[in-house]
């Protein structure tokens, strides 16, 4: 017996000492001696020896053992009848199960719990089981349940007269009302708390409390009671709270200057709340400071520092698991994305929002996301759906008595009916919404729906309403800091002054819009940079027409053009280390000078928006010559080009894109099986009189302007998909194509072609060529094997006397390398111009595991480590292709290499022939080395022979593309 006390006294020292894993062996040690001998009451030792054991079980986390233990206690307890042991043991096995994440099952034992601790009328125990139990239904999310348990709580708390409890209980009821969107229970539960607190001196707990009164009167719509409380909350944290209770009151603060449109305010007080934050350990408030800061820059639309602070917050948040934050982060990155143009993005996040939301039953995310869903589907065109998407949030609205949402739902609505061009249904939503947001002061919000009524009135022809509605809109942005929706109703003014035959009017608010524009886009990566581009080319289109309409013919010309490659002349003037200018005297001179130097023809297109007429400007020498007309083909060239293709039979060709990869299809079957692309078929005379598409866009693109064309060499700037059409197989009247008297090349922009031309003499690489033909790609991506391009490689690199890099050596790690020395650069494998990817020999072939940043050559990686080429020839899938974009044309993994460093680029527009493309090439690279011809005169010459030869049809020497400068190469 003396052992057996002695070993208690030990496990119970290791125990107190949190040696958890020594004081489980000692109490087990202690059972053996308990067991071994004859003593009196051993049920009660052993009931005290399990107890032990489950606490100590805990103290490691391991809490099947320590189940096991007060199972076992409760077995031994069946026979002693101690009634507070079963209250012990219900209550241990209630917080395991909590602790393991069982909810449900915690629940179960404290019902059991329950039911002794009200026979034997034990209140505090009750009330303790009923906030336990509330606990687990709030994990659970059950928040019905949870104040169910707690209003019990309550209730004895008060029969007992437990004015500090009650005081915490009506806090967490008053948190929980807020969540639910229960204004009046929140508000009486909470000014509860706060006297109990005050009565107490507990100055913290009234600090806590008066910040979540804050956020009910901020969830209310009521801003002047929230800041009420927020700044006595920041008073009551400074003096008795610590540093992280004062960061939570800054950031408070915050979200409630944010929301009534007091920008610069909001923005103060989020840097201070994140500063404080940083030196935290708490991530989930670190998160929340960042999304703080994210909301301001947004609402200032600074979108570059708005989308790295949500990033951020995005990334801290889901750490954590909290998705109640996780999904209002989520939200606002949407809507960053939105505003900037990158709508697959924003949908992603939309998404995403909704379903965390749903997990933790933020109702206002959720409307707000189907809201910013709504949005999205209506620009892209999905009218059914943005609809639906706005019914469904203007429902949610509804639902939890939220006027800030139900507000923005009238807006969206009324957005989509003015889309679908439903004017009474869209003013009618409009009207609804406006005053609930004056109401409220929610004047950001009120901007743009101020913005979007103001066009309704225009699209019905009421300019004076128009004109009134976007200059309220213009005074409200202005004074809160908004510049976007500040860009948006000068935009819209500038129209409604436009039609009013107002020109200088129009004229300056056009040029205030493009400023904001200009400066919205500073910092913003290339990608932000593309995707606003877009959104705003507009105001150039129309500062552009307006000079139009004045014969200022040269002034159109210059705005149009500085609408043009805004984000690659971002990134070729970092790379040329030269200096952007965007006045309009840099623009005129530019189009003088370059018109001077380039002894060719310049042909600049624009196609002005909601007209169907074309603009031209032809530049020879220092002259500009400018015609308009109507074009006649309802089609776009993309969709002339695929319906010329469709149900023509094509020679076999090596399948060259990323399918497989990306599972879209069984690409080697579908070549096989399936009649595939092609662009032309003279195998039939009457058959090619029927394809009458490259007729039609010669009338539409060139036929107009064929008289004003003196010059061999033409350098064409298309806009947007027009950059698909392949110009050297437009075909006149007489059936001559335009390739037979000239030779064509393509440029992004005259400000991209000056900066390729001014660039440093030692820029680009002298010698060296890299070859690169059928890497190794890993046999996991299921891309096949590609011969013919190998073959391709192998006898262009024989010609011009160098090495080729094929199958294993082609490792992404070596391209990478090699493509910063070389002159010139030839790449014939699997790629996706659109993805802007290309598939390489992996870095780590003996990795198991696929990764993709090991073998796939990305635009990123390009940009990243650069190039000197002066000529990179891609004989990839569709090399030509990639989004298409107004402002900037076809991007892709062409204009990745021009962006890179490359002086010129040449592509294909679409899969040609292996025997074809391999003949082409072979005949290319002999003029550039054997007869020393430039990039261009070689296409032409290359061109020409294939045409005169009787075995190549249009299809397959028409899709090759020279895009950049004419470059002549030291092979």
């Amino acid at each position: 017996m003396k052992k057996f006390h002695i070993a208690c006294t030990v496990a119970d020292f290791l125990f107190n000492s949190h040696l958890y894993h020594k004081a489980i062996v000692m109490y087990r040690e202690t059972q053996v001696l308990l067991r071994g001998s004859k003593v009196k009451y051993s049920s009660h030792l052993e009931i005290v020896l399990h107890y032990k054991l489950a606490c100590s079980y805990v103290g490691i986390n391991e809490f099947k053992e320590s189940l096991e233990s007060y199972r076992h206690l409760l077995k031994f307890n069946e026979e002693v009848g101690d009634k507070e042991w079963d209250v012990t043991a219900f209550r241990g096995i209630s917080d395991v199960h909590s602790s393991m994440g069982q909810h449900a099952q915690s629940i179960f034992f404290s019902r059991k719990l329950l039911q002794i601790v009200q026979n034997s009328e034990d209140k505090e125990e009750a009330i303790e089981v009923y906030l336990r139990m509330g606990d687990s239904y709030h994990n659970l999310g059950k928040r019905d349940k949870f104040i169910e348990c707690y209003n019990n709580a309550l209730k004895i708390c008060r029969e007992i007269g437990n004015k500090k409890m009650e005081g915490d209980i009506l806090f967490a009821l008053g948190s929980t009302y807020t969540y639910l969107l229960h204004f009046p229970e929140a508000i009486k539960c909470l000014e509860e708390s706060l006297e109990i607190f005050k009565k107490f001196g507990k100055y913290k707990a009234e600090g806590k409390s008066y910040q979540c009164l804050g956020m009910t009167y901020q969830e209310k719509g009521d801003y002047d009671k929230a800041l009420e409380c927020h700044f006595k909350s920041l008073e009551l944290m400074a003096e008795h709270g610590d540093e992280e209770d004062v960061g939570v009151s800054y950031n408070n603060i915050g979200v409630t200057y944010y929301t009534i449109s007091r920008n610069y305010e909001a923005l103060d007080y989020f840097t201070k709340s994140l500063t404080i934050m940083k030196k935290c350990a708490e991530k989930t408030k670190l998160g929340k400071a960042h999304h703080g800061l994210g909301l301001c820059y947004a609402g200032l639309g600074r979108y570059a520092k708005a989308i790295e602070h949500q990033l951020q917050a995005v990334k801290i948040l889901e750490e954590t698991g909290a998705m109640f934050e996780i999904g209002r982060a989520r939200s606002l990155l949407g809507g960053i994305y939105k505003g900037i143009g990158q709508r697959k993005e924003a949908m992603n996040n939309f998404k995403k929002a909704i379903k965390c939301s749903r997990t933790s039953g933020d109702r206002k995310v959720e409307s707000n996301a189907y809201r910013g869903l709504g949005d999205v589907s209506v620009c892209l065109g999905n009218y059914s759906q943005g609809e639906t998407y706005f019914q469904k949030a203007l429902k949610i609205a509804k639902e939890t008595g939220d006027k800030n949402q139900e507000a923005n739902s009238y807006s969206g609505l009324g957005f989509f009916y003015m889309a679908c061009g439903r004017f009474k249904e869209s003013l009618d939503n409009f009207n609804l919404g406006i005053p609930i947001m004056q109401e409220m002061g929610i004047e950001g919000d009120l901007a743009g729906t101020l913005i979007n009524a103001g066009s309704t009135y225009q699209a019905l022809g009421n300019l004076k309403k128009a004109k009134e509605f976007q200059e309220k809109a213009l005074k409200i942005a202005r004074k809160i800091g908004d510049k976007e929706r500040e860009q948006e109703a000068l935009h819209f003014l500038g129209i409604c002054h436009s039609k009013d035959g107002e020109s200088k009017k129009a004229y300056n608010c056009f040029s205030e819009s493009i400023a904001c524009a200009e400066k919205n886009r500073e910092l913003l990566q290339d990608e932000h940079k593309l995707s606003m581009d877009n959104l705003t080319f507009i105001s150039y289109e129309c500062l552009c027409s307006l000079y139009i309409s004045q014969g200022l013919f040269r002034q159109a010309l210059c705005a149009a053009e500085r609408g043009r490659a805004r984000a690659l002349g971002d990134l070729l003037s970092k790379k040329y280390g030269s200096q952007r200018n965007n006045s309009h005297e840099f623009y005129l001179n530019t189009v003088r000078e370059i018109s001077i130097r380039n002894q060719s023809t310049i042909l600049f297109i624009a196609k002005p928006y909601g007209k169907r007429e074309l603009y031209s400007w032809v530049l020879e020498d220092a002259e500009i010559q400018f015609k308009s007309w109507q074009f006649k083909t309802t089609e776009s060239p993309i969709d002339l080009l695929t319906n010329l293709q469709r149900g023509k039979s094509v020679p076999e060709c090596e399948d060259r894109s990323l399918m497989a990869y990306y599972r879209l299809k069984s690409s080697s079957k579908e070549i096989k099986d399936k009649s595939r692309q092609r662009l032309l078929e003279e195998e039939e005379e009457e058959e090619e009189k029927e394809d009458t598409t490259l007729y039609q866009l010669y009338n539409d693109i060139f036929a107009p302007i064929a008289d004003l064309i003196h010059r061999r060499d033409i350098i064409i700037i298309p806009e947007g998909e027009d950059f698909m059409v392949p110009f050297c197989a437009l075909c006149d009247g007489n059936d001559k194509f335009l390739s037979e008297a000239f030779r064509i090349r393509l440029i992004p922009s005259l400000t991209a072609l000056k900066m390729i031309q001014d660039s440093p003499e030692v820029y680009h690489s002298a010698t060296g060529a890299l070859i690169v033909g059928n890497p190794s790609v890993p046999p996991q991506t299921k891309l096949l094997s590609l011969p013919g391009a190998r073959r391709e490689a192998l006898e262009i690199a024989e010609l011009l006397g160098v090495s080729a890099t094929v199958g294993d050596e082609a490792t992404k790690k070596q391209v990478l390398r090699r493509i910063q020395d070389v002159s010139l650069i030839h790449i014939a494998a699997h790629g996706d111009a659109e993805r802007g990817e290309i598939a390489l020999a992996s870095n780590c072939p003996s990795r198991r595991t696929l990764r993709k940043e090991d073998f796939m050559l990305t635009m990123e990686d390009v940009a990243k480590v650069g190039t000197r080429a002066k000529l990179v020839v891609l004989s990839c899938c569709h090399s030509g292709k990639g989004q298409i974009m107004k402002s900037e044309g076809v991007v892709g993994i062409s204009r990745a290499f021009l962006a890179a460093g490359a002086r010129s680029v040449l592509v294909t527009l679409w899969a040609v022939d292996d025997r074809a493309t391999k003949e082409f090439m072979i005949r290319f690279y002999g003029h550039l080395k054997c007869d020393k011809l430039s990039a261009s005169e070689a296409l032409h010459q290359t061109m020409r022979w294939m045409r005169d030869s009787k075995r190549y049809r249009v299809n397959e020497w028409a899709p090759f593309v020279l895009i950049g400068d004419d470059v002549t190469l030291n092979l």
